[in-house]
């Protein structure tokens, strides 16, 4: 059914939608909470060696806790590698 034609089925009684459009939106819901867990570590500032630690650390108990898989763990561990050299390397040069 595209967006233009309306449902021909009733809504469930006490809800907005038929039994079908509302598990859609069920799916939808959880798809969309999905992506917002996978996007925290976008939002994590890496600005210092304390918010590195702080990231390592949820990330260790976002694995531990299984709501991040190995491969998702093992490419942020990576960037955290990254950002911590780049970390080191921006502070030595501050002390020249």
């Amino acid at each position: 059914m595209d967006n233009t034609t309306r449902c021909g089925s009733p809504a469930m009684r006490g809800a907005q939608y038929c039994y079908s459009h509302r598990l859609l939106q069920a799916r939808r819901a959880r798809k969309n909470a999905e992506r917002t867990r996978q996007r925290w570590f976008e939002s994590v500032p890496l600005q210092d060696a304390a918010s590195v630690q702080r990231a390592l650390r949820q990330v260790m108990t976002r694995l531990l806790s299984g709501t991040i898989g190995h491969k998702q763990a093992g490419q942020i561990l990576y960037r955290l590698q990254t950002a911590s050299a780049n970390l080191r390397t921006s502070e030595r040069e501050l002390e020249r």
